[in-house]
């Protein structure tokens, strides 16, 4: 894939005989259309396949919480992307075909905001409640800061929270995912800035509750 600033007629999108054109984040680039293979891969070539699609699949419905969370990354790759090549790498486990998700090994968010000192969550009148505290150096300097919360129950579509709660507040709630009654909950905390910038916080694992 080539990168440019202009091309013969000056930028162009689409395709023109074996070359496409694109831009991404305001770059331009031109590559060429992938030939065709009938070849099935090599038994590792097809196992990374199967992990690719299990791991989009998985992350699809958690791509609003991402596209924040991974913001932070490195600007060449997009959020998603970036949130994609984290859990591939950190939160997978099993061989092909039986590849599964180690939830408590899943990051949703990276950054450079701080985290809290303390942290809980619980089930409390049909509702998940995230609690977490701040030591007295960093008491009121972060309040500013949303809140990212999120609970996964295997098999269920996830619920989450973006920015709905201030950091400053020290608790926020959020339904329960629509689980079966015994199904265990896993539950993740992260910040943002709300100042302008990119940053926001690595996110948390802060525990797992029961469905009632």
């Amino acid at each position: 894939m080539g990168k440019y600033n202009r091309g013969i007629n000056g930028e162009f999108l689409g395709k023109i005989g074996s070359t496409v054109g694109s831009t991404w984040k305001g770059i331009s680039y031109m590559k060429a259309l992938p030939k065709l293979s009938n070849k099935k891969g090599s038994a590792r070539q097809i196992a990374q396949r199967t992990k690719f699609r299990v791991a989009a699949k998985f992350l699809q419905p958690l791509y609003p919480v991402v596209d924040v969370g991974f913001r932070q990354q490195d600007f060449k790759r997009s959020p998603k992307n970036a949130a994609l090549s984290e859990l591939m790498k950190y939160a997978m486990t099993g061989e092909n075909p039986d590849f599964k998700i180690d939830l408590n090994s899943l990051v949703l968010s990276l950054g450079s905001l701080r985290p809290p000192s303390t942290k809980g969550v619980s089930i409390v009148d049909g509702q998940i409640i995230y609690t977490w505290g701040e030591n007295e150096n960093a008491k009121g300097k972060y309040d500013s800061n949303g809140v990212i919360i999120v609970a996964i129950a295997a098999g269920v579509y996830p619920e989450f929270s973006i920015n709905d709660f201030t950091r400053g507040q020290g608790a926020a709630s959020l339904y329960l995912p629509d689980a079966p009654t015994g199904a265990e909950i896993h539950c993740y905390l992260a910040f943002m800035a709300n100042d302008g910038s990119m940053r926001v916080s690595n996110s948390i694992h802060v525990g797992t509750v029961i469905m009632p």
